[in-house]
């Protein structure tokens, strides 16, 4: 699991669409989804509901989202301290 996948997957839950997602880390939409797709595989289930040009979040999309953003949160103000205090 990598911190990029991450980051990936909760800008996707958040607007759920992989192509603004795309467009927020100038990659490819195809990036992001075969991303978030690796991602699922090794966590054994899905993220998102797939439909056609749509996405939303299924149950267990939902609780992960959820704990990533209290752990970026915390991630981030930890980085920003640090940049304060240089």
């Amino acid at each position: 699991m990598e911190l990029l996948q991450l980051r990936y997957f909760l800008e996707s839950a958040e607007t759920e669409s992989f192509v603004r997602t795309a467009e927020k880390y100038r990659v490819p939409p195809s990036s992001v989804s075969a991303s978030v797709k690796r991602l699922e595989k090794e966590l054994k289930t899905s993220l998102f509901i797939r439909g056609f040009n749509r996405i939303t979040l299924s149950d267990h999309g939902k609780c992960l989202r959820d704990a990533l953003r209290e752990a970026f949160s915390s991630l981030d103000r930890a980085l920003d301290t640090i940049s304060l205090s240089d």
